[in-house]
């Protein structure tokens, strides 16, 4: 499959577009407001430059793209694509607003075109074993699950094309936009559903851009604590899960890269080493659009996504818990 690639920043130039060929599919065009930037990394792919995103989607000749551009700038490029007759990958987040990412599922539906979001956890091999011990029934009832993935921010805003993160109608969120978003996903997809209750809090509060959030979500008998921060020097970044018949904890699993340890019950049972998820993500994308079984995160699951990072700030900033 041929792909276009819209936003040319580090994520997408260090971490996904180096394995669109090993997954088995070539980059055919590249678009970035920096034609110099666009020229450069089109040589890497032998890929055709642009600049200007209607002559990208009207002669790109691709069948799908990746937006990977600033979460400000999702809507308008995905609704674009979509009219142009293109299937989406999008990055995470979705949209800014749940009512555009709403929108982004009808008219997907409505061009019978795929449309997708970049939830790399979904394919750490770790994630994926959680998944099925939680499906198998192997932990009972589970009554809580926590969740964290933390850092300590070293982001450079000197650099222009970072600038956007630091601004509340282009960014939509700080750490939760960051890596939260990663946690709230892997914890819809291993239970296999959304929740039913949502509470927040984060500092500073009632701030767009928080440096730590908390959410506490319910999906009937499971209670689950999700943190995200930029303020913690060494955290674990593990996934803990309580069960009736046992406890399992995926150790520094929360990643962009694979270097976890499943524990049983205080036991070690598996490591998981080197895998590399964003090939995956771009091989069941490929799936997706062929019709097959694909564990990438659909339209409505980016959507959803949207919607309770929304009602995190509105339970914050009202202190409000929200019946989903």
């Amino acid at each position: 499959m041929n792909f276009g690639v819209a936003g040319l920043g580090n994520h997408a130039m260090n971490r996904v577009m180096p394995v669109f060929r090993e997954a088995g599919h070539s980059i055919s065009a590249v678009y970035s407001r920096n034609i110099d930037k666009a020229r450069k990394e089109g040589i890497k792919y032998n890929a055709r430059p642009f600049d200007d995103l209607q002559a990208f989607f009207e002669n790109g000749e691709f069948e799908a793209v990746y937006i990977a551009s600033p979460n400000f700038l999702h809507y308008d490029q995905a609704k674009l694509a979509l009219q142009k007759g293109k299937h989406v990958l999008l990055e995470k987040q979705m949209t800014l607003k749940t009512e555009e990412a709403e929108q982004l599922v009808k008219l997907a539906g409505e061009k019978s075109l795929k449309l997708a979001v970049g939830f790399h956890m979904r394919f750490h091999p770790a994630i994926r074993e959680v998944r099925r011990i939680l499906q198998s029934g192997e932990l009972g009832e589970v009554s809580y699950i926590t969740g964290m993935w933390a850092s300590l921010s070293a982001r450079s805003y000197d650099n222009p094309d970072n600038k956007w993160w630091r601004e509340d109608d282009k960014v939509g969120g700080g750490a939760v936009m960051g890596t939260g978003v990663h946690v709230m996903d892997t914890i819809n997809y291993i239970l296999g559903k959304y929740p039913d209750r949502l509470s927040s809090f984060r500092n500073p509060s009632g701030k767009v851009i928080e440096s730590t959030e908390h959410v506490t979500l319910q999906y009937g008998p499971t209670i689950v604590d999700i943190v995200a921060s930029r303020e913690m020097k060494s955290p674990m970044n593990n996934l803990t899960i309580y069960g009736t018949e046992g406890t399992i904890v995926a150790t520094g699993v929360f990643s962009t890269s694979v270097e976890s340890s499943l524990l049983r019950d205080g036991r070690r049972v598996k490591d998981f080493r080197g895998a590399n998820v964003y090939r995956e993500e771009i091989k069941a994308f490929a799936d997706l659009v062929q019709g097959k079984e694909s564990h990438i995160a659909t339209a409505k699951d980016g959507a959803e996504i949207v919607r309770l990072v929304n009602l995190a700030f509105e339970a914050d900033r009202d202190c409000s818990v929200f019946k989903l």
